[in-house]
């Protein structure tokens, strides 16, 4: 068995091994893996997501890192995740495990001799049940929030008016199922189209693992 080390990490290093482990995971898959995903209208935002059936975060916080605004993440992905995971370095381990919530997982680095970084699984989380029909909304962006009305036919008189009311308006018409089936599939298809067209930051660093069926 090699002998595995311990890495000082950067948030580069941390995020390609993320993305190259969720890649090699999900291949083949319905599935995109992106960065920087935006929640509550942008005023925070997952550092890896990877969206197929369920919306599946990844907060880094490398060695370089602070923990200073770990708490208020957890917060807010906790309204919008099925799972969260920590990827953290050693330096902030043991206070950043009580940071998070319990059905958070948590992964460390790790390298072997050839100093190919690894993750390690530290903890095992579970399933969210607390996600929050509002703020998954509020991933969406305008036009993609019209879509969604409309593909549940509840657009009518919505179309023009402020994403406040539009929100509500889903909110009180739709489950939360419903909200999070439509919002997965819109950041499916927002990954897809920046992807092929490369005119947004979150389509151009996205994976693509699969492309949709005809």
């Amino acid at each position: 068995m090699k002998q595995r080390l311990l890495v000082n990490t950067d948030d580069a290093m941390m995020r390609q091994a993320v993305r190259t482990r969720l890649a090699l995971a999900h291949a083949g898959e319905d599935a995109v893996i992106v960065n920087e995903l935006k929640v509550s209208r942008g005023s925070c935002r997952m550092d890896v997501a990877v969206i197929n059936g369920r919306i599946e975060g990844y907060e880094i916080k490398s060695d370089k890192d602070t923990l200073e605004r770990l708490s208020r993440q957890a917060e807010m992905f906790g309204l919008v995740a099925d799972r969260m995971t920590l990827v953290v370095g050693h330096k902030h381990l043991e206070k950043a495990r009580m940071m998070v919530p319990d059905w958070w997982s948590i992964m460390t680095p790790s390298s072997d001799a050839s100093d190919k970084l690894d993750l390690v699984i530290a903890k095992r989380g579970r399933l969210n049940t607390k996600r929050d029909k509002r703020a998954l909304i509020e991933a969406l962006e305008r036009d993609e929030l019209v879509a969604m009305l409309e593909a549940h036919g509840i657009d009518k008189g919505y179309r023009t008016v402020g994403y406040h009311e539009m929100a509500n308006h889903a909110v009180e018409r739709l489950s939360r199922d419903e909200i999070a089936l439509s919002v997965k599939k819109m950041l499916k298809v927002r990954a897809r189209l920046g992807a092929e067209f490369g005119d947004r930051a979150f389509g151009r660093n996205a994976i693509i693992c699969s492309a949709p069926s005809a």
